[in-house]
């Protein structure tokens, strides 16, 4: 008897080598692996997910704004949805802006 190879104990191979099949951890089958479909955003050299980041720049676009008051709405509709440390505000301000014009401008 062989156990998942994350230590769950209910995931164990029968010795038809079939047991691992309906483990999603140990599975390496298409089907189990999850997409991230979180969009990212690259922050001084790291990528974060950002919560619904397409539909806060379709919105913004939309109101048609300018630097700085784009830059301000942008960081904003993000900190509605995600947490944004207050001492990288800045850096994701400036992130999406970078963003904000390598895909509308």
């Amino acid at each position: 008897m062989r156990s998942c190879k994350v230590f769950y104990l209910s995931c164990t191979d029968d010795g038809q080598g079939d047991g691992v099949a309906d483990c999603k951890k140990c599975d390496n089958g298409l089907e189990s692996f999850q997409m991230d479909e979180t969009p990212k955003l690259t922050v001084k050299g790291r990528e974060v997910g950002i919560n619904a980041l397409d539909e806060i720049m379709k919105e913004i676009r939309s109101r048609g704004l300018l630097e700085p008051q784009l830059g301000n709405e942008l960081l904003e509709g993000v900190k509605q949805r995600d947490y944004v440390p207050p001492s990288m505000e800045k850096d994701y301000r400036a992130a999406l802006l970078q963003e904000y014009q390598r895909r509308f401008d």
